[in-house]
Parts: structure tokens; C-alpha cells; sequence
């Protein structure tokens, strides 16, 4: 799926409004979950009754910890969103304090009903909620539909993709989660918090029928750490190679990783913040049209002319290393990263990571 295609305020009020939760009819509906609005008109089309959470936190990337207090993540992970994506602050607390509430309410329903695909962004999501749901699975049933392909669809990148009759082909496959899927989402969960990202590293080793997309997921997370080799993250590289050849504007560019992408889990907007990230710093990679090219929001920067700067040239050529010319600081769940020297960093070449002091 895309996740996050529009951030304006009124459109956010309007979903908030749209699939807020009913007053708890009798009888109890389906309640289903899915990150994102992609499907949520389209299963009342196919006839598929329930009320709807929209989960929109992208728990991929950024900082994830599990304190005393749940308010205290709320409030982090809303801090982040709010920079990263350039969303009010107040808005986005309460979107993630509203949709934790609204997931607890799960035992007033007949069945909940997970709505998930095998992209990294919604695995990290189905993890998370696999874990908080854990406590009222012997209260209520809970079920999940999370595939990574679809009879007919050539290159299935998401459930966005299919239309109502095929969503409603899917109802029946769903299937209870059982008591190793939740404690499987616990120690993911666990790895994505802790301060050892070699927690992760176990994960992508697993091979399991429990949760099968979750350690391709989890290795596709961690090449976002900083190379061995110039420092970039994967999405960073694909960047860089992108416009090297001829990607001129952000959009194009977007265009290009999506395709190689073996599961895209990036939005545009998504995309677009990494693309600023290129273009900060005393030496960005990038450079535009625009002036000061990463102070651009979505809709400047989507079609500005951009190319790579010399300081681009030379990544690209592992000739310097970005994580330390960039002195950035990266959060990767529970793992801090602070420049100029990453303590942590993938390669790709052994799909490892590797720890320096």
C-alpha cells in the first residue's frame, strides 16, 4: 500500500469522521483494521459490514520504545510524524491516542478482522497490534487476512489494489490468529524496540509459517541502516541512482524505487522526506530549482527539478560516507544512531550487520 497520500488537515477531519466507531450496535459487527484508507470504502461496497480503524502511523521508520506510560510513546511517535511529515502535532497525537483506544475495544465486537499484505510497512503495524491485542484474545475472536499476492494480479503491491468482489473473495480465507502468531508478534515487537537491532537480525534468520513475511520485512528494514560502504540507507541509494541517469523531479523519482522495490511499503510522502534529507546538511547530495529544496512540502517538491550535487557524485562512487558528512542522527526503533560515526551499519553484500566503536 501508500500510506499517508494526504496530510492536509481536512482531509484527516473527514476520515476521522468518516470511520470514527459507531455507537456499539446490536448485533455486534465485524470490527476490521487496516493501515491506511485504502480498502475501507470498498468493503462496504463489497457488502462486508463492520465499523473501521484506519491506522496510519508508520511505525517503519522512526523512533519505537515501550515505556511505563503509553502516553509518553504517543506523544514521541506524534513528535516524529509531526516533523517528518509536516503534520500538526495536536492532530496526530490524538489520530494515535484515539486509534490505540478504539483497538482495545475489540472485545464489544463479534470478530476483529486484520486487514494486512506483506509489505514492510505493514508488517511492522501487524506486529505492534498482534501484541496489544494479545491480552483479549480469550475475550473476543480475532482474525487475519495478510497475503502477498492475488490470482490474476500480475505485481500485487497491495489490498488497495483489488476491487470490492475480490475483497470480498478474501473473507472467507480469513483465519484466527493463533497463540504462536501473537507471541511471534510480541518478540517482534520486542526487536523493534530494543536497543540491539542484532534482536531483528535473529528474525530475518526465522522461517516460520506463522507470520511468513515478516523476516524479509524485518531484513528490508534494517538495509535503512547506513551502508558499510558510503553511509546511505537503501532508499538513499536508490535516490541517488535514480536521478543519476535521468530522473528529474521527486515524482519521477518516487516512480523509479517503487519499481524496484520488491514489496513497496513507501508512500509519496514518505519518499519525498527522504529526498530532503539528501538535500540537508552542510554538503547535501541533492540539489534544485528551488533554493533551499528541503524546506519544500510535498506538493513544492513533487515536480522541482533536482539533480545530484558533487557530494552526490561521490556517494555514488563509495568515495565518502553520507552518515558522517551529514553528522545526522537516525532512529531506527529502539537503536539511536548519532554522527559522525554510526555504531551500527548493513551489508548488504552478507546481509549482516555490522558493529563499529
Amino acid at each position: 500500500m501508500l500510506p499517508l497520500p494526504d496530510n492536509t488537515t481536512a482531509t484527516r477531519k473527514r476520515i476521522v469522521r468518516k470511520y470514527k466507531l459507531s455507537e456499539f450496535p446490536d448485533p455486534r459487527p465485524f470490527l476490521h483494521i487496516r493501515c491506511g484508507q485504502d480498502i475501507l470504502e470498498k468493503l462496504d461496497t463489497a457488502g462486508i459490514p463492520g465499523d473501521k480503524i484506519r491506522w496510519t502511523d508508520t511505525l517503519c521508520e522512526g523512533p519505537l520504545h515501550r515505556p511505563r506510560r503509553e502516553e509518553i510513546r504517543q506523544r514521541e511517535r506524534a513528535a516524529y510524524l509531526s516533523g517528518r511529515f509536516r503534520v500538526p502535532f495536536t492532530e496526530t497525537f490524538r489520530e494515535i491516542k484515539g486509534a490505540d483506544w478504539r483497538v482495545t475495544q475489540c472485545e464489544r465486537y463479534d470478530e476483529t478482522l486484520l486487514w494486512f499484505e506483506a509489505d514492510l510497512f505493514d508488517q511492522v503495524i501487524l506486529v505492534y497490534l498482534l501484541d496489544r491485542l494479545r491480552p483479549f484474545a480469550k475475550e473476543t475472536k480475532i482474525s487475519l487476512i495478510c497475503i502477498g499476492e492475488f490470482p490474476g494480479v500480475r505485481r500485487f503491491v497491495g489490498l488497495g489494489q483489488l476491487r470490492p468482489a475480490q475483497l470480498a473473495q478474501l473473507l472467507p480465507t480469513r483465519l484466527p490468529v493463533t497463540r504462536r502468531q501473537f507471541a511471534l508478534g510480541t518478540e517482534a515487537w520486542k526487536a523493534f524496540t530494543s536497543r540491539d537491532p542484532r534482536n531483528l537480525l535473529k528474525l530475518t534468520r526465522m522461517r516460520t509459517k506463522a507470520l511468513p513475511f515478516l523476516p524479509q520485512a524485518v531484513g528490508r528494514y534494517l538495509a535503512e541502516y547506513p551502508s558499510v560502504h558510503n553511509g546511505l540507507g537503501q532508499t538513499e541509494q536508490w535516490v541517488l541512482e535514480a536521478i543519476e541517469p535521468g530522473a528529474r523531479t521527486a515524482d519521477s523519482v518516487f516512480r523509479r524505487v517503487h519499481l524496484r522495490e520488491a514489496r513497496p511499503f513507501m508512500g509519496d510522502a514518505m519518499l519525498y522526506a527522504v529526498i530532503r534529507d539528501l538535500a540537508s546538511g552542510p554538503a547535501p547530495a541533492l540539489a534544485g530549482a528551488a533554493p533551499r529544496l528541503e524546506r519544500l512540502d510535498d506538493r513544492e517538491l513533487r515536480d522541482c527539478p533536482i539533480w545530484l550535487t558533487d557530494m552526490g557524485r561521490r556517494l555514488l562512487r563509495n568515495q565518502t560516507d553520507w552518515f558522517r558528512e551529514s553528522a545526522s542522527i537516525r532512529q531506527f526503533g529502539g537503536v539511536t544512531l548519532r554522527g559522525p560515526h554510526a555504531r551500527w551499519r548493513w551489508d548488504a553484500r552478507t546481509r549482516s550487520l555490522r558493529r563499529f566503536n
